[in-house]
């Protein structure tokens, strides 16, 4: 399967925070038996192990998150309007007026943030609403909603859509980190077993967007011995710091930062050169933005490094991107995992905590 094609499937799927389980058999049935393995854990990671075949392999872990921002129902009004509370970093500033789908435990449906017409704004105030003032306008009963299954606690998502813009760019939603989590899995399945450099954890991590502890969770289980941890960044346009993007189409980013091991770091950026993949490096100091703040320290702790395509719109209901840079994306990670210096160097942890 092409990367466009595996991140289409991805994005068509909800997996608003605390939903990442939606996906995880429509990536079981794409991925076939590319895998060795392909198993969850109780904090609804998926990871999929495929192993080199070599006696005393490093492990290296490959990490994207699988779920994306959204809200949940916080109550059910009389006329069918329903109010929400927001799952991750959502702007509510651009709710009014925009699409969502409201999934309901028998039915999905869709809704429509209710936006105070500007004839009005001399009356009323032009203030962002709080979240307890955003409406959702469903066309709905309570009553019907309560036989759909439409109650407290369920989720609610921005409305699905796929756009293909000019110059091999696409528009939608999820993207942030479903194109990372579509590159990992399309580089693993299109490398040779024989070419691996370890044996190769994917882990298609929970909860980044509420704290970032899933892939933590999952690490316990793994104890690899380098992690490359992958996401979306900041796309340059209007507004945004130069220093913190970089300009869409021009190939993937690397993060510089206090948090990321260097030496790997410095061996992406030397395998992107050997491999004239163009890479662009951002600093970010004391943070990433990643399961990266927090797996480095996890456990023994984890040498690792960023990798990250850069995204416009991020969070919003109208997320867009470069498949030039998703593609690129792609072929840096598999020329990461082929390279046998990759995962050299590192101490090897023992089972005792100790280094080796």
């Amino acid at each position: 399967m092409t990367y466009t094609e595996i991140l289409k499937i991805l994005c068509d799927t909800m997996t608003v925070s605390g939903n990442e389980q939606n996906a995880h058999e429509a990536v079981r049935e794409l991925t076939g038996d590319c895998f060795d393995e392909i198993y969850t854990d109780t904090a609804r990671n998926l990871v999929l192990v495929r192993k080199c075949g070599k006696e005393n392999a490093r492990r290296i872990l490959l990490d994207a998150h699988m779920d994306e921002i959204g809200m949940m129902v916080r109550a059910v009004h009389e006329g069918g309007f329903v109010t929400v509370v927001n799952i991750g970093g959502l702007d509510r500033q651009i709710l009014p007026a925009s699409d969502c789908l409201l999934w309901g435990e028998k039915k999905t449906i869709p809704g429509v943030f209710a936006a105070t017409p500007p004839h009005l704004y001399g009356v009323l105030s032009r203030d962002v609403p709080s979240w307890d003032k955003l409406v959702i306008d469903t066309g709905y009963t309570k009553e019907e909603l309560e036989e759909l299954g439409i109650k407290i606690g369920t989720p609610v998502s921005y409305k699905r859509q796929w756009t293909n813009l000019l110059n091999n760019r696409i528009t939608g939603q999820g993207f942030d980190d479903k194109c990372c989590a579509a590159g990992l899995l399309c580089a693993v399945m299109h490398t040779p077993k024989e070419a691996l450099a370890g044996d190769i954890y994917i882990t298609l991590s929970s909860g980044e967007e509420i704290g970032g502890h899933g892939a933590d969770c999952a690490v316990f289980g793994i104890r690899p011995d380098v992690a490359i941890v992958t996401d979306v960044n900041f796309a340059a346009a209007p507004g945004v710091s130069a220093d913190e993007s970089a300009p869409m189409g021009d190939g993937p980013m690397v993060s510089l930062s206090a948090v990321t091991d260097r030496k790997l770091t410095e061996k992406i950026l030397s395998i992107a050169k050997a491999a004239g993949i163009h890479v662009n490096t951002v600093v970010e100091a004391t943070t990433t933005g990643t399961n990266a703040n927090t797996l480095v320290y996890t456990q023994y702790g984890v040498p690792a490094a960023v990798v990250s395509i850069p995204l416009g719109g991020m969070h919003s209901y109208n997320e867009y991107l470069s498949i030039d840079d998703g593609e690129a994306f792609t072929r840096l990670i598999q020329a990461c995992i082929a390279n046998p210096d990759l995962a050299e160097g590192f101490d090897m942890i023992t089972e005792k905590g100790g280094l080796a």
